[in-house]
């Protein structure tokens, strides 16, 4: 039978869809993804390439950070039909580790076993090339897909290794991605120990209005099983939005304030 398997880079995604968006140095958190639009353009792709083959699934590969929590976009995308899911880790630097490890080993694993005939890759690391050798040796073809310009964002060996290379260019980005700049709340005034807090309780109000419901109960789950923390891929770019409302720094009790204030409103909204 004659069967694409689609693996994505959602790292690569993410990052050079920005850059095709016009907004190459933004964080994730403002990026929008819209799953249904993605995975229907990666299988009319698959489509493309092989007209007489079935879509088997797209196998979507992500880095999680500490503490396991997967974000808003990781859960909408792991709740969509046909995609599978397989993490790797971010360190402390926000890299992604493991997550081209796991797509070599599932492209061979899939080649040897003779799954598929094709496998369409949207990625543009050099450490990918291997496993496209490797499964062209059991007898697949490798197509691979970048991200306008790919030329300068996909390893050249790797395009090179390619039975058939593919790019999207900036229209077809914004079908499925979209930049969200960060909500502007204007503090009435900024200190916490003192006579205000409007700009916390309007911050605060903002962020959660912008998580959807699983995502808020699993912030609540993690927080119940770890001493009241929060996850660090939600309280690191939360902290810097408060910043950036501010126009400074927080001070200590600023960020003591800030977090007890979310712990509270979280569980009055989230939990069960």
């Amino acid at each position: 039978m004659l069967q694409t398997a689609i693996f994505v880079d959602a790292g690569y995604a993410f990052a050079q869809g920005a850059v095709a968006l016009g907004h190459p140095r933004v964080e994730r958190r403002n990026l929008r993804l819209n799953p249904a639009v993605i995975v229907e353009a990666l299988t009319l792709l698959a489509k493309d390439v092989e007209p007489s083959a079935r879509v088997l699934r797209v196998y979507w590969y992500d880095g999680l950070g500490r503490g396991s929590v997967m974000s808003q976009d990781q859960e909408t995308i792991a709740k969509t039909e046909g995609v599978k899911c397989r993490f790797g880790t971010i360190n402390s630097h926000g890299q992604q580790k493991g997550v081209d490890s796991l797509i070599v080993t599932d492209m061979i694993e899939l080649a040897r076993i003779q799954a598929i005939s094709d496998a369409l890759v949207l990625s543009g690391d050099e450490d990918v090339r291997v496993g496209v050798q490797v499964a062209q040796t059991f007898g697949i073809r490798v197509h691979v897909l970048g991200i306008y310009p790919a030329t300068g964002s996909q390893s050249p060996s790797l395009i090179a290794e390619a039975d058939t290379h593919h790019e999207w260019n900036v229209d077809q980005v914004q079908n499925w991605l979209s930049y969200v700049p960060d909500q502007t709340v204007r503090p009435a005034l900024e200190k916490v120990g003192g006579e205000s807090t409007d700009w916390l309780d309007q911050y605060v109000s903002s962020r959660l209005d912008e998580l959807q419901t699983d995502y808020g109960a699993s912030l609540v789950a993690y927080m119940d099983a770890n001493k009241a923390q929060l996850p660090s891929d939600f309280d690191r770019p939360t902290l810097a939005g408060a910043r950036e409302v501010l126009g400074r720094d927080l001070e200590p009790d600023e960020r003591k304030a800030l977090r007890e204030k979310f712990r509270k409103e979280m569980r009055a909204k989230f939990s069960s």
